[in-house]
């Protein structure tokens, strides 16, 4: 790659990162104790909540995040089918996702982002918050999120590059899902055996890897006891990062 061409690449990661997050970060953190990457997040998200749906990319995104968890799993029932969406944001996927589903329920560990998110979900979206709503937690620290809740769907959209612990939150999400149910994680594409591209430095303290591979994935979803099902591209957007959808099913017990 020529100087020129890592320096775009660089200025594309950096606007069409995430779900579009804000990125555009110029403070440097010298830590010399364990970095904890979940409160560098909630703290990024928290001061860059408002500005989240304006980033280059974002609704696009959302849209063709959407239309991959439809194809994934095209028994949706507007009747039926329950969803929880984890590393929500502000619900810009929830609401593609929303019309094809009888309710859904966000999680982020930023209160700034919830605010928001459930705010969508009444104003834009009308939905009844008895069914559709969203939480700040920590599912990693706190006991009893959503205490009794199963869901048909739990998906992830391009969080996963932001987690230290995906091992741990790979768990813990098979820990909301129904025998049966699915997990959809959506994030950077990577291909096997390729260097993926570097994090740029102003990124550093809050993403903790570029993506993931059919390989990665495998891994994580069986070492969490699911069913691997699918690794797939989603619809590309040559103006914004090439994603993969994954999808493992949750065994039903003999």
């Amino acid at each position: 790659m020529s100087s020129t061409e890592g320096h775009h690449h660089e200025q594309h990661h950096a606007h069409a990162h995430g779900h579009g997050h804000g990125h555009g970060h110029h403070h440097h953190h010298h830590h010399h104790h364990h970095h904890d990457f979940a409160e560098a997040n909630k703290q990024h998200f928290n001061e860059h909540a408002n500005t989240f749906d304006e980033w280059p990319r974002a609704k696009e995104r959302a849209q063709r995040v959407g239309v991959a968890i439809r194809e994934a799993v095209p028994t949706l029932s507007k009747e039926s089918t329950s969803v929880l969406e984890f590393a929500c944001g502000t619900g810009l996927v929830a609401k593609e996702v929303y019309p094809y589903i009888r309710g859904i329920v966000g999680l982020d560990i930023s209160s700034g982002v919830v605010e928001l998110c459930n705010k969508r979900f009444k104003e834009e979206m009308g939905a009844d918050e008895k069914e559709t709503y969203a939480v700040a937690a920590n599912i990693l620290t706190e006991k009893d999120v959503l205490p009794g809740k199963l869901f048909d769907v739990v998906f992830c959209a391009s969080a996963y590059h932001h987690f230290e612990f995906h091992a741990e939150i790979t768990s813990a999400l098979v820990g909301f899902l129904k025998p049966g149910g699915a997990l959809l994680i959506i994030d950077n594409y990577q291909k096997s055996g390729e260097a993926p591209p570097e994090v740029p430095e102003q990124h550093r303290h809050h993403v903790t890897r570029y993506g993931f591979t059919e390989e990665d994935m495998k891994k994580l979803f069986v070492e969490a006891g699911l069913e691997f099902i699918s690794y797939n591209e989603v619809e590309k957007d040559p103006e914004d990062m090439d994603l993969f959808i994954a999808k493992a099913v949750k065994p039903v017990a003999n």
